[in-house]
């Protein structure tokens, strides 16, 4: 016996509840259209609510408060020329949709109760205008479910889309399931897919990106190209990306913390995020600098200037397994990540070789001497968008749990439960090969585990400046938008910020340009 495909009808379905997603939804409700989110996880999030937080944006409100003269041509020019530098391609059409409407986005959010700092400057852009949200990235997804929930939008979780429905070449509905069985929405105006990146699907990143990436975990397994396979398969063309390197695309961060701790626990009500930008621009930040560092080091990269100052990356076994200043996978403030090309090849990036070693984890190791060099600036552990920079201090403080000190190689070995002697055995090497970088100053340090993640990937639906998906032809196909990852259409997004103010602003335009579909 078959069981009855259970049917439901709004104006517009939007595939995935992460950032973009959840503003487009809100915005196509804004217009009085009926709207749903479908989402496949149980819960709201997506890439978004494991980011940074950070957006980067010309020409917002809180600039213009701060004194920053800034414009989109400023921010499309300083992103053209970071991809020139690194031999990316990039669509410039999306480029300029993007720095001519990042700035509406942030004032959006802005207004809805998220709370940013003060814009603050991210090399090598030119002007400050990172916008860090206060106090992490979970205030976007409480603050855009409300938001949704004043737009009266219908939000079905735990549910898988399947396919569209097309008919007569247009896009009409989704196909999904659940617990509960199949249903079949109608989308009588048109469905924005904003189901995230290709990152979790190994045949998508082999077929349009590069080899190389096996055995590399995503940040976000659920990004697994639903909503690209589901376009494919009515048409749309998927914009290849073999510019990127898997190297490129495999970064090394710190593990996020066991568990949550008490100041994360902190509900991001725009009161207490408030009361924190208020802490952040008038306390003393050596006081205040402990707390917001504990939302903020979760997902945090060491900096290439620990390796340049001799620090080593070991596996759990305690054993150098690469030249850690090879190749791109490791933050690299200004400079960005250095092309494969004038390293020792992809093969030899220390973000690719560490997802292949025991569990894919490892930890850096360093002695006294570099612990006394980056305590203070200009040495710096991490970039850490809100406070600008994280020392050595700042993770022992707000990550305990990734801080590790003994006063021997063979304590700290000890210590990190590795082989006996095995620490030794590695520093004594690198030693020999140094001598201008010897690590022989106790007592001996280690930060981690730190592991090698995707954490977005560039493969987009080819779409066009109004986020209308198309065919290879150029052609748009009728009743389809898309945004965020699976919208990204060759649109190259470099540095903090860019991911996500991506999401937000396609988000924004794509729900828009989804209500008023036949204005289109």
């Amino acid at each position: 016996m078959t069981s009855k495909v259970r049917e439901m009808t709004f104006d517009v379905a939007v595939v995935g509840g992460g950032g973009a997603g959840l503003l487009a939804a809100a915005e196509a409700g804004r217009t009085g259209c009926t709207v749903c989110v479908v989402e496949k996880a149980p819960t709201l999030g997506g890439t978004t609510a494991m980011s940074v937080g950070s957006i980067m944006a010309a020409g917002t409100r809180l600039q213009r408060r701060a004194g920053v003269s800034d414009s989109p041509v400023e921010h499309a020019q300083d992103l053209a020329a970071i991809c020139e530098q690194l031999g990316l391609h990039d669509n410039a059409e999306l480029r300029d949709l993007y720095t001519n409407h990042a700035a509406e986005a942030v004032d959006l959010l802005e207004s809805i109760g998220v709370v940013f700092t003060q814009p603050m400057p991210q090399p090598p852009h030119g002007k400050p205008r990172l916008h860090q949200v206060i106090p992490d990235s979970s205030s976007y997804i409480y603050h855009l479910e409300r938001y949704c929930r004043k737009n009266s939008v219908t939000l079905i979780l735990g549910t898988q889309a399947d396919s569209l429905v097309y008919r007569k070449g247009l896009v009409c509905g989704v196909k999904v399931h659940n617990a509960e069985g199949a249903m079949a929405i109608t989308a009588r105006r048109a469905v924005v897919l904003a189901s995230g990146d290709v990152a979790g699907d190994a045949e998508l990143l082999r077929t349009y990106v590069t080899t190389g990436l096996d055995g590399v975990q995503p940040i976000n397994p659920v990004c697994a190209g639903d909503g690209h396979r589901m376009a494919i398969a009515v048409g749309a063309h998927i914009v290849p990306r073999t510019d990127f390197s898997a190297a490129g695309l495999t970064h090394i961060r710190f593990v996020p913390p066991p568990k949550k701790t008490l100041v994360q626990r902190i509900p991001p009500y725009a009161l207490f995020a408030q009361l924190a930008k208020l802490a952040i621009n008038h306390v003393r930040p050596t006081l205040i600098r402990p707390f917001i560092l504990q939302f903020l080091t979760t997902a945090l990269a060491p900096d290439r200037g620990l390796f340049q100052n001799g620090a080593l990356l070991v596996n759990l076994n305690g054993q150098r397994f690469s030249n850690e200043l090879s190749g791109p996978g490791i933050n690299d403030v200004g400079q960005h990540d250095r092309k494969v090309a004038e390293s020792e090849g992809e093969d030899a990036a220390p973000s690719v070789l560490l997802a292949r070693q025991p569990q894919g984890r490892g930890y850096l190791i360093f002695d006294h001497r570099i612990a006394t060099l980056f305590s203070n600036w200009p040495h710096f552990i991490s970039t850490a968008p809100g406070v600008a920079y994280a020392y050595l201090n700042d993770y022992r403080k707000a990550r305990p749990d990734l801080f590790h000190m003994a006063p021997t190689l063979e304590a700290l070995s000890e210590v990190l439960r590795m082989p006996a002697h095995s620490l030794y055995q590695t520093v004594g090497d690198a030693n020999g090969l140094h001598a201008d970088c010897r690590l022989a100053r106790p007592p001996f340090y280690a930060l981690g585990p730190v592991t090698a993640w995707i954490l977005v990937t560039p493969v987009g639906l080819k779409v066009d400046n109004y986020l209308r998906v198309l065919r290879e032809d150029g052609s748009p196909i009728a009743g389809l938008f898309a945004a965020g990852g699976v919208g990204q259409g060759g649109f190259t997004l470099t540095g903090h910020g860019h991911g996500l103010g991506w999401a937000f602003t396609s988000g924004m335009l794509a729900g828009r340009n989804a209500a008023h579909r036949d204005n289109t």
